[in-house]
């Protein structure tokens, strides 16, 4: 799609691209060779074979595709005057977490019950992302920024050590 935009002129200087990722996609670092394999593949039925082919037809690698895309694209993208960023949400109260609501809402409950907050909601996630495509944020790009109201950072240091497991396991520790 951002090909296309691209070829047709929809995208022009100032321009600035919001993807959605999630926090499976984080630490996706490592597994960068084989990402940029499947990122390489422009044609969609192509890379769909890829991805089944190589065991990557899932969430987690979906969403460290869309980590590492985001990366990769935004020196080239930013020399045509286009931005691109993306965000991690934490759990997000849709019709879609309230429907699967014990997983999706489930996880990360008892931090938020601790800190005294709610699952986040769709606008709460779509302000960063705003932001992130806005002339505010015109320093950034190539980022995907972690929008869980402090879960991730929670685990990494240790503040809340039962989110430690979690993060080790995204980021392959």
């Amino acid at each position: 799609m951002i090909s296309r935009m691209l070829a047709n002129g929809m995208l022009t200087r100032g321009s600035a691209i919001g993807f959605i990722s999630s926090a499976a996609g984080l630490g996706w670092e490592p597994n960068l060779p084989i990402l940029n394999e499947y990122l390489d593949i422009a044609d969609f039925d192509a890379a769909s074979a890829w991805a089944i082919e190589h065991n990557k037809a899932d969430y987690m690698s979906s969403k460290q595709a869309i980590c590492a895309y985001v990366a990769r694209e935004s020196m080239g993208l930013l020399k045509q005057g286009i931005r691109i960023n993306a965000i991690c949400p934490g759990p997000t109260d849709t019709p879609l977490a309230q429907a699967n609501k014990e997983m999706w809402l489930g996880f990360g409950s008892d931090y938020r019950t601790e800190v005294g907050v709610e699952a986040a909601t769709p606008l709460e996630q779509a302000y960063p992302l705003v932001f992130l495509c806005s002339d505010a944020a015109r320093a950034i790009t190539g980022q995907t920024l972690i929008t869980d109201s402090g879960y991730f950072s929670a685990g990494i240091t240790g503040s809340f050590p039962d989110a430690t497991p979690v993060v080790d396991f995204l980021l392959f520790k």
